[in-house]
């Protein structure tokens, strides 16, 4: 009994391994309720969460630079970063951080807009946004971990949700998306994200976990969308429908710094089994 008991435990740990990612909206420095002057001290704050958890893949939202980046991601040494940062361009809403334990197969970037992923102000001008993309590889599995942060004009959340789910579709490997994508479940656009290719992970987890002290429900909100969690909730961890993830848990995490928290978002993070792919 002990020797199948054995040798069950031996071919379940080859078949699953853990996976942590962390969606992250920092905060850009010129932002109301940041200072563009004292963002090296803010920053402090964002990195200790940052690098609190053992994470797998982190996206971040609102890091301006790659000067930021590189200074937000100094104590992580294990991880390789993805920004878009090609010499001419700098723009780092959103970045992808993966740990060097994964191997990058793929790598992309495009602009949401009218222009067919080269560079655009948006169906209705705004400033640019853009989606990047990995397509990564651990043990067996291959999987593509996709990040944005949607504009929050009606016309444009509409084409991105559009835009962005067409691309992904037909893809043939799993996706996850994890993103601030400006859109909370009442709106038409988040259906259109979904629409028959992604599940949300908070619907899918296993338990829920408040990480910090809550104060108040408000606390876990972005607060320009509501005040009851998770209806104000805009930062989404989406997968692609039958994906062989399994959601063990949802984490918001509250941590403060001196009374305050370090962005007006919080940091989401879920955890995941990664069951052994079929060939």
């Amino acid at each position: 009994m002990k020797y199948t008991l054995f040798i069950l435990m031996i071919v379940f740990s080859t078949q699953s391994h853990a996976l942590k990612v962390m969606t992250f909206n920092t905060m850009c420095d010129f932002c109301n309720g940041s200072n563009f002057f004292e963002f090296d001290k803010r920053s402090q704050s964002l990195q200790k969460i940052i690098e609190a958890d053992d994470l797998d893949i982190i996206a971040l939202q609102e890091v301006r630079s790659y000067e930021q980046i590189k200074q937000l991601t100094k104590g992580l040494p294990d991880y390789q970063v993805f920004s878009n940062n090609d010499g001419f361009i700098s723009y780092a809403d959103p970045t992808i951080i993966v740990k060097k334990s994964y191997q990058i197969l793929e790598k992309g970037q495009f602009w949401l807009g009218p222009n067919e992923g080269k560079f655009s102000f948006g169906w209705k001008f705004a400033l640019p946004r853009q989606v990047l993309w990995v397509k990564l590889k651990k043990d067996d599995n291959i999987f593509y971990f996709v990040t944005s942060h949607f504009d929050n004009r009606v016309e444009n959340l509409a084409g991105s949700a559009e835009m962005l789910r067409t691309f992904f579709q037909n893809k043939k490997y799993p996706v996850i998306f994890a993103a601030d994508t400006n859109l909370t479940k009442k709106m038409d656009s988040y259906q259109t994200l979904l629409g028959d290719f992604f599940e949300n992970t908070y619907e899918m987890k296993e338990s829920f976990l408040v990480k910090g002290i809550k104060l108040k429900e408000r606390d876990l909100c972005y607060k320009r969308k509501g005040k009851k969690f998770p209806s104000c909730k805009v930062d989404h961890v989406l997968i692609s429908k039958n994906a062989p993830f399994k959601v063990k848990e949802f984490k918001v995490d509250l941590t403060k710094f001196g009374g305050e928290f370090p962005s007006d978002h919080r940091p989401i993070i879920v955890t995941f089994q990664v069951l052994k792919q079929r060939p």
